[in-house]
């Protein structure tokens, strides 16, 4: 009789010497099904280049790669042995380009390089050496693997892919446990689940992550993308705000804050606002950010959520921008993975009327954590929060991860989370004197990535640094924010200087324009206080 079963994608990425070894890959993944598929109702599927791939002359070959296997497979399966493969358009080989684009989405990616004998006569010595650079930036991570012989290449991938099975399908079950959740929470405050009619007859949910990255993809390529996706963002807003006006939502705020209460509305307004939420981040990913009228969606859906509409300065009023505050972390970190700045540009350079002060601020004053969860409230986010620097930074760490980065590294996740909320608080210079500080604070494992982020922007070089440093204005301005940031992050300290605001980053941009990289504080302390 038939039986249900889920599909895995697996993705073979390797240059063109390891034929053998993705023959072996095929093998391993039949092995697997013939083993496994019946009783946990999962199916592998290999898929590759040559087999898998379409003709497409409207994008390069590896773009076409990119959206048809990449971005559909749910693990990656790298190779190499002697060559590192032919440059592409995008910037590196091929097979490297697959990888990063895998991890940016957060795939599990296993990369596998041979130590098989080979004759030094039979090589490109320059594609050897670069296999070899190619190891050492991948080996910290984690994601390396060394084998020295087709059976132990055999024995490692069978395992591999039996252990990476195990997990990816742990994560996907708790994730559709979670939206089952939020489905069942929105349906509980009188949110029906349901797809969004449009001008085009063009279906829209944002119901789960994958209907709205569905969707937005649909749209971009649709005749009347821009005004289904408006129509579609306002039943969105006009939904997040009948829950804040609803009675049932009232009686929470009629009671004093407590550890009961604000964690209670926090998850009402966390499961009201999902679905914008993943339309948002469907969006910083893949649409224009050239386009005016996208910009523009985006920016306005933050704002008009941000907005405080009652005069009063009572914790309620507050509260209620907390889905603005998750929009602009869910379009901010999710832009800027793709490196889309323009988005980040956009929402950073709103202004939303207050009407406390019956003036226009700054959209990054209106929903500063501080003031979201005003005072002493934000200690009562999360059960155990009371004695943290920084608990709404820590608990939307913990949020967007299980919505949106379930699959990916812990580490590598809190680099972008990190280094975003850097951004937001080095942003804030530019219209207040006080910013926000975030957990990249005292989270010092995140240091090497701003560092190198850092410095990029300084010099305008790699993926991301041209558009950060006009995110702020250009080189001049970037360094006179610096000034400043490092001025005021100086005489920050939190908990009696257990936690300190990086107060060096002039330091850095001046060594990174002198050619001078830096990978960690110490080193950096090294070079500002060399050791006599």
């Amino acid at each position: 009789m038939p039986v249900e079963a889920k599909i895995y994608r697996i993705l073979i990425a390797s240059p063109g010497d390891v034929i053998e070894e993705r023959e072996i890959i095929r093998k391993e993944v039949d092995r697997w099904n013939a083993m496994h598929a019946e009783d946990m109702k999962i199916i592998l599927m290999s898929i590759g280049w040559e087999t898998n791939s379409t003709p497409d002359l409207r994008d390069s070959g590896q773009e076409v790669i990119n959206r048809q296997l990449v971005d559909k497979c749910d693990l990656l399966i790298g190779v190499f042995w002697t060559r590192l493969g032919t440059p592409t358009v995008l910037g590196g080989t091929g097979t490297e380009v697959e990888i990063a684009r895998a991890r940016n989405e957060g795939k599990r990616c296993m990369v596998y390089f041979s130590d098989k004998e080979v004759s030094p006569s039979k090589i490109d010595q320059e594609q050897y050496r670069q296999v070899q650079e190619y190891w050492n930036k991948l080996q910290p991570t984690g994601l390396a693997n060394r084998y020295n012989s087709i059976e132990d290449f055999k024995e490692r991938v069978l395992r591999h892919i039996t252990s990476a099975v195990q997990e990816i399908a742990r994560e996907d079950k708790e994730r559709r446990a979670a939206e089952q959740e939020a489905k069942v929470t929105e349906q509980a405050i009188g949110l029906p689940i349901q797809t969004i009619p449009t001008a085009s007859n063009t279906e829209i949910s944002f119901n789960t992550l994958s209907e709205a990255q569905t969707s937005v993809k649909t749209l971009l390529d649709s005749r009347f993308g821009v005004q289904d996706m408006e129509d579609a963002k306002e039943q969105e807003i006009a939904r997040i705000q009948s829950v804040l006006a609803s009675p049932d939502f009232g009686e929470l705020f009629s009671r004093q804050p407590s550890v009961e209460t604000i964690p209670a509305i926090a998850q009402i307004l966390e499961a009201a606002t999902t679905p914008s939420m993943y339309a948002l981040a469907a969006i910083g990913r893949y649409a224009d950010e050239t386009s005016p009228e996208w910009l523009d969606i985006a920016g306005d859906w933050i704002e008009r959520l941000s907005t405080r509409k009652m005069q009063s300065y009572d914790w309620a009023n507050y509260i209620k921008t907390y889905p603005g505050l998750l929009l602009l972390y869910t379009l901010g970190i999710s832009a800027l993975r793709a490196g889309k700045i323009n988005f980040l540009q956009e929402v950073t350079s709103r202004q939303v009327y207050l009407r406390e002060y019956n003036r226009d601020y700054s959209l990054l004053d209106s929903i500063d954590p501080r003031y979201v969860f005003y005072h002493d409230i934000s200690q009562m986010i999360e059960p155990g929060f009371e004695r943290r620097f920084t608990p709404v930074s820590d608990h939307l760490a913990l949020l967007l991860k299980s919505k949106f980065y379930a699959k990916e590294e812990e580490g590598r996740y809190l680099d972008w989370f990190d280094f975003f909320e850097f951004l937001l608080s080095f942003k804030a210079i530019q219209t207040k004197e006080h910013p926000y500080f975030g957990s990249f604070i005292w989270r010092w494992e995140t240091k090497r990535f701003m560092f190198k982020m850092i410095q990029d922007a300084a010099v305008r070089q790699g993926r991301y640094g041209s558009g950060i440093s006009d995110l702020f204005g250009g080189d001049a301005k970037l360094k006179e924010t610096a000034t400043q940031y490092d001025e005021i992050a100086s005489q920050s300290k939190i908990d009696y200087g257990r936690a300190v605001p990086p107060n060096y980053i002039s330091h850095l941009i001046q060594l990174a324009k002198t050619g001078t990289r830096v990978s960690s504080y110490e080193e950096l302390v090294n070079i500002l206080s060399p050791k006599r």
